[in-house]
């Protein structure tokens, strides 16, 4: 008995590290400080990143994403992810590792994620590493047929950033949507970059336009880009409460009728 403990004890000690090491790659977030159950859980799969410092971002990153972003989306757009994705998997790889195009830095699967390394957990600021890019996509899924991959992100982005609390990020972003939002108003050429200088200028006004983005917007399933366009200008025109200048600014930059 006593040399079949021993034995057992060896096989421990090996097994040990590796397991830890293992149960390091991996964690799951089910529930938060203020929140005692998440209608949505959080995993992370760091197993694709080599440093071990950065792997020790990865738990940060999804408690981050998990306890903060996720609340800060589902208030903003007033949609309950969990009703298409009971759970979302990020799964994070070293640049040379990633099993996508060259280029992306990050692509929002079906109720998953997969981000380089740098782009993710390696994300700086006050409050550690988080995401608030590939999770809207997530989110967005909800929205229908999109006229642009990435419309309402400049607001969305931004007020999700305030939301959590990150206010040098969120100081430099609206910075950044100031000069762009004069910029655009000045060089606007297609429908699209009419309808991001429209959503900036509204939310650079009044922060609580992007809250009114989400509930204002119609659900729909067009094939055709103009009318998905069109559907997005009508529910722009409504939160500008009516004004004919939002509307003409929109025509006057490639927008069709609506």
């Amino acid at each position: 008995m006593r040399k079949l403990l021993q034995a057992l004890a060896a096989v421990l000690a090996v097994a040990g590290p590796a397991a830890s090491s293992f149960a390091q790659d991996r964690f799951t977030v089910q529930g938060c400080p203020k929140l005692f159950e998440l209608p949505v859980s959080f995993s992370i799969d760091c197993s694709g990143v080599s440093d071990p410092a950065e792997k020790k971002l990865c738990l940060p990153f999804i408690e981050n994403v998990a306890c903060k972003v996720f609340l800060a989306y589902r208030e903003i757009t007033g949609m309950k992810l969990e009703s298409i994705c009971p759970s979302i998997e990020y799964r994070i790889y070293d640049k040379d590792k990633f099993p996508h195009p060259a280029g992306e830095g990050g692509l929002a699967l079906n109720c998953a994620v997969d981000y380089v390394a740098d782009y993710s957990i390696g994300f700086r600021s006050k409050l550690g590493p988080y995401d608030v890019h590939e999770i809207l996509h997530e989110y967005q899924m909800m929205l229908g047929a999109l006229p642009d991959a990435h419309v309402l992100f400049s607001s969305s982005m931004a007020e999700a950033i305030r939301l959590i609390g990150d206010s040098e990020t969120y100081s430099t972003r609206l910075s950044q949507m100031k000069e762009e939002s004069a910029r655009l108003n000045r060089t606007a050429n297609s429908c699209k970059i009419a309808e991001v200088a429209v959503e900036e200028s509204l939310y650079l006004q009044n922060f609580r336009s992007v809250y009114a983005f989400y509930r204002k917007l119609a659900l729909g399933m067009e094939h055709d880009i103009a009318l998905r366009q069109a559907r997005f200008n009508r529910m722009f025109y409504l939160v500008s409460s009516d004004d004919a200048s939002v509307r003409q600014f929109l025509l006057d930059h490639g927008c069709g009728p609506f």
